[in-house]
């Protein structure tokens, strides 16, 4: 009775044992498996970087390929809130009286009104600093007025784009007048609002 008792018991733990070793088998195998997962994973991890430095080097190219585009773009912002888009404008203002104000190719300002005409030539134009949305602008030019008075006179103003294609200006033009003999120095002023073509 004892032997078969003794006889259960070895039988037991050897059935344990083996278990125990078959189980620390797979385990030892499973290690082994993950570890060779782990060496693939690592010539994955490393095959990565080649591939994102491949994706990083063609989002390089292509970002610096954007670069000029954006430039442009900024350029093109920058001279069209200037009135660098050329071509020509025209509108409504105070100048010469009431008048047809205008602009040649950024360069030349015209008043046509009930008192007479005018013309300017812009010579330098320039941004004030910070974040103030005018431009100013300098020029030389000339008016004659329905009286028989002509002279120069000097055009110092500031353009602002109110939208697209719009802008309005205001500018103080110091003068010499001429009437027969006499010679007058003054001061005007002119507002207008004008679209672009």
């Amino acid at each position: 009775m004892k032997s078969k008792f003794y006889f259960g018991i070895s039988l037991i733990s050897l059935m344990f044992v083996s278990t125990l070793s078959f189980a620390a088998g797979n385990t030892a195998g499973a290690e082994e498996e993950w570890q060779i997962v782990e060496e693939g994973s690592s010539n994955a991890a490393t095959a990565k970087p080649t591939t994102s430095t491949n994706r990083s080097a063609s989002s390089n190219s292509s970002a610096s390929s954007s670069q000029p585009q954006s430039k442009s773009n900024s350029q093109r912002s920058s001279s069209r809130s200037s009135g660098g888009n050329g071509g020509f404008k025209i509108g409504m203002g105070l100048d010469q009286g009431l008048s047809v104000v205008g602009q040649i190719n950024n360069q030349v300002n015209f008043a046509i009104g009930n008192d007479g005409i005018a013309a300017d030539y812009i010579f330098n134009r320039g941004r004030f600093g910070g974040d103030v949305p005018f431009t100013w602008f300098a020029g030389v030019g000339g008016q004659i007025k329905r009286s028989d008075n002509f002279g120069p006179r000097i055009a110092l103003g500031v353009e602002l784009d109110i939208s697209n294609g719009w802008d309005a200006y205001a500018q103080l033009t110091p003068n010499m007048m001429f009437h027969k003999s006499d010679l007058k120095l003054g001061i005007g002023a002119g507002i207008g609002i004008r679209y672009s073509f």
